[in-house]
């Protein structure tokens, strides 16, 4: 869908919007197909996936966007203050902030994601537009995405119903358009309608500038990697683009270990005048056992023997083996740590590859995250020049906060460690020390922390003299 949607766009792209013969879509073929694969791949494990043929699909793919996803936006928190347009913004915000790792992960999955903000009713919605629903079309310098259009359907009996929504940021002026398009096939977006013909759409203006901001009034989460795909491309590309070949690998080693326990199950070759006649002459063995008994082709072998067990020595082990040595490998591609997806008691050996291996991890999340903050920047920035053109809150600045959880991203023994040091050289207080790493109540901990002040004033146990006592007087 995503490959028919650009090619029907480049075809028609100088005749629906204003820029004419100057629009065109930064978007290669190599992107066009990877973009396509990485979404297969989400969904339902790859192109290269079944069941048919043995290779049954690990849901990898899913698994590691789900997983990075997770990490990024655990105990995550955003707050924007400092005036009535910072509450404004924040109440807004808000509900987006709810699904927030569902959009992430959905870009981690694709490469990126679009959020698009967009005034309804007086409030400020937030459209995520996915990897393959958009389309770049101008870039700066740097790579930074300036316009882009964006396309919705929606399917109403026998009718498709397109919306492409063309944004556009050049020299302080943003500028949007809207054109809508009804079809009787997914072939081609069909002919030109007005907005006003889906419901939907009906509030929708055509065209919309918004003058005097200095950036787009969209934002673009891109997954920060380095694109192998096109080195050209302004677009992101997908967590597991690096472990395409191998997932596939470790589904086709899935697919082998389950033959292993289909072609081993236990059987019981009999000679067929052991089993069930029936009058027409077909052989057939008892209904619950037909998985048990099978009809032995060939004469008995000499010895009398009117069966024989089948019952072969399972290699799953040797299988399974395989499957983990691919599973790290795909961690490794994925910027994820040894036992994320394959078995953590065969991985690391030393202290040195544990911590290694997790600040792997470590490292990919907090990329991960500054990209993150830095979409929801520009998205705050879009959703407050929104505000000001409709009025929908009194002007004034606002501050936004991002609380991340550091203990995610960072090594936890690295971060006790250079807590403690605080608290040898007295900038960090012994008993906040205790209820942050050893689980003390607040109470235990500075009863605890006053006990070793006390110990560490006077070392030696000696009592104070009392006041006027002076001692020996022949001292």
């Amino acid at each position: 869908m995503f490959e028919k949607l650009l090619r029907w766009l480049r075809s028609m792209l100088s005749q629906m919007f204003a820029q004419g013969a100057d629009a065109d879509i930064v978007l290669s073929d190599k992107m066009t197909s990877a973009i396509a694969m990485w979404a297969r791949m989400y969904e339902d494990g790859g192109a290269w996936c079944n069941p048919k043929s043995g290779i049954h699909s690990l849901r990898l793919a899913a698994a590691i966007a789900s997983e990075i996803a997770r990490l990024v936006t655990i105990e995550m928190g955003v707050s924007v203050t400092g005036s009535a347009r910072a509450d404004f913004l924040q109440a807004q915000l808000a509900p987006f902030l709810d699904g927030l790792r569902r959009h992430v992960e959905v870009g981690c999955a694709l490469g990126g994601e679009v959020f698009k903000p967009y005034v309804d009713d007086g409030r400020v919605c937030i459209d995520a537009v996915q990897g393959d629903c958009f389309f770049p079309t101008t870039v700066d310098t740097s790579g930074r995405m300036l316009g882009a259009i964006f396309v919705a359907q929606i399917k109403r009996r026998d009718t498709i119903y397109t919306r492409a929504e063309h944004h556009e940021f050049q020299s302080g002026t943003h500028t949007i358009e809207n054109r809508a398009f009804a079809s009787k096939s997914s072939y081609s977006f069909g002919t030109p309608i007005d907005l006003t013909a889906v419901p939907e759409w009906a509030d929708i203006q055509p065209q919309v500038t918004i003058e005097h901001v200095d950036r787009p009034l969209f934002a673009y989460f891109r997954i920060p990697r380095a694109n192998k795909q096109d080195r050209q491309s302004p677009l992101g590309v997908s967590v597991y683009a690096d472990a395409m070949e191998t997932i596939r690998d470790a589904d086709e080693q899935y697919g082998r270990m389950l033959w292993e326990y289909e072609g081993g199950q236990l059987a019981v070759e009999m000679e067929e005048s052991l089993l069930k006649h029936g009058p027409n002459g077909s052989v057939s063995s008892p209904r619950l056992e037909e998985r048990l008994y099978r009809r032995r082709a060939g004469d008995i072998d000499a010895g009398n023997n009117f069966y024989q067990i089948f019952a072969p020595t399972l290699r799953d082990d040797a299988y399974a083996r395989g499957l983990n040595t691919i599973l790290k490998k795909i961690e490794y591609q994925s910027g994820l740590a040894y036992g994320t997806l394959s078995d953590p008691i065969e991985t690391d050996k030393t202290a040195t590859e544990i911590n290694a291996s997790k600040q792997r991890s470590y490292s990919t999340v907090r990329d991960i995250q500054k990209a993150l903050q830095s979409a929801l920047d520009d998205l705050l920035y879009s959703m407050d020049a929104l505000a000001t053109l409709y009025n929908l809150a009194p002007a004034g600045s606002y501050t936004a906060a991002y609380d991340w959880d550091d203990s995610i991203v960072n090594d936890p023994s690295q971060r006790k460690s250079m807590f403690w040091s605080y608290v040898m050289a007295g900038k960090y207080p012994m008993w906040r020390y205790l209820v942050e790493f050893e689980g003390y109540t607040e109470d235990e901990a500075r009863e605890i922390a006053d006990e070793t002040q006390a110990d560490f004033n006077n070392p030696f146990g000696f009592t104070q003299p009392a006041a006027g006592g002076g001692g020996n007087a022949d001292a």
